[in-house]
């Protein structure tokens, strides 16, 4: 192979399913030289994930090798994750990684699971937001000319990190799912322009549906066109969400100019079309949609997921949670006490779920 590798890198921190999706779908992207670090907590699973990377890479041509250091956010991160990333000097860092798994209710089902199944997804934001806080205060410090992508709950994550005045670009997933899903259904082409506002919620069946245009037209019955995508396991979605980040950041690493869908841009709550050049982002919504429209239709979204995040103030929605809403600067306060209830909801049945 006569590429070389000794450009910043793509620092990627995570080994879950997601992080997989996304690693192994840049394997077979990539078209110029790509430096992948997949940061885990867990030696063995980051370099797994690789091993499949690199030999995927291998296999389809794509000039891509990836490398795997330790990283350990489950204790105190500051200093050994401001090390690790000062050393490696990234272009950018993806954060896939948190405290509160996706597959718990799954593999685990418990009190736990119930009472987040019955008071939205929102109600577990402490723990997406812990690493990401984090994870964007150490980019910020070690590499502040790196861009900073979050995985996590995107949607009511980013406008805490906003709040917090910590940096990040964008999220992943949840909307650009969205995207990839109608753009799949419409059979739509590559010069199509298709723009998707939409938050978390929307990957399943609202009352207010997701609101979608091609080429600046209203898509009617949105709702039909996501069934296929909604009665598909989250594990098999991964390689959609997966496939359609890595084009994004691949995007990114090399200043192109894209016009797609994201959650969490610019601190914002739910997920919006943007338009970015490079790492530089604005909003690009429809004609006739305001800013201050997109952002109510979002906030309205985020009521029924089960959390609102306006300005640095943090509010569950649900009557199952008799947490009042609370300052931004206090969500480690809130943490540790939901970490103790979801401690001992755990030892459960999933029908003996209290009021938090």
């Amino acid at each position: 192979m006569t590429e070389t590798f000794g450009g910043r890198p793509l620092v990627l921190i995570g080994t879950g399913g997601l992080a997989r999706g996304l690693a192994y779908a840049l394997a077979t992207l990539a078209r110029t030289p790509l430096r992948l670090v997949v940061a885990g907590r867990t030696p063995e699973r980051a370099a797994e994930v690789c091993y499949v990377t690199t030999t995927r890479a291998a296999l389809t041509g794509a000039p891509v090798v990836a490398e795997p250091v330790p990283v350990d956010l489950t204790g105190d991160p500051a200093g050994d994750l401001v090390s690790t990333l000062a050393g490696l000097n990234p272009a950018g860092v993806v954060l896939a990684a948190s405290t509160q798994s996706p597959w718990e209710a799954t593999h685990a089902p418990s009190a736990w699971t119930s009472l987040v199944r019955s008071a939205g997804f929102g109600l577990t934001l402490p723990f997406q937001a812990d690493f990401a806080v984090r994870t964007g205060r150490a980019v910020a410090e070690a590499c502040p000319d790196a861009w900073f992508v979050n995985a996590c709950f995107p949607d009511a994550v980013n406008p805490v990190l906003s709040a917090l005045d910590v940096p990040v670009l964008c999220g992943i997933g949840n909307v650009n799912l969205l995207a990839a899903s109608l753009r799949g259904t419409l059979r739509l082409g590559a010069d199509e322009h298709l723009a998707v506002l939409a938050h978390h919620a929307h990957l399943h069946a609202q009352p207010e549906e997701a609101r979608a245009w091609v080429g600046g037209e209203p898509v009617a019955g949105v709702g039909g066109l996501l069934a296929a995508q909604r009665s598909t396991t989250r594990s098999e979605l991964n390689h959609v969400t997966g496939l359609a980040a890595a084009r994004v950041l691949l995007g990114v690493l090399a200043g192109e100019e894209q016009r797609v869908s994201l959650p969490g841009p610019l601190g914002l709550p739910g997920g919006y079309p943007v338009r970015l050049t490079g790492s530089r982002l604005e909003l690009d919504l429809p004609a006739g949609l305001s800013r201050e429209e997109a952002v109510a239709f979002n906030q309205r979204s985020a009521a029924r997921d089960g959390v609102i995040v306006e300005n640095d103030t943090i509010s569950f929605t649900s009557d199952l949670t008799e947490i009042p809403k609370f300052p931004v600067h206090e969500l480690d306060r809130v943490r540790l006490e939901l970490d103790q209830l979801r401690t001992r909801l755990r030892d459960r049945h999933p029908s003996e779920h209290p009021h938090a």
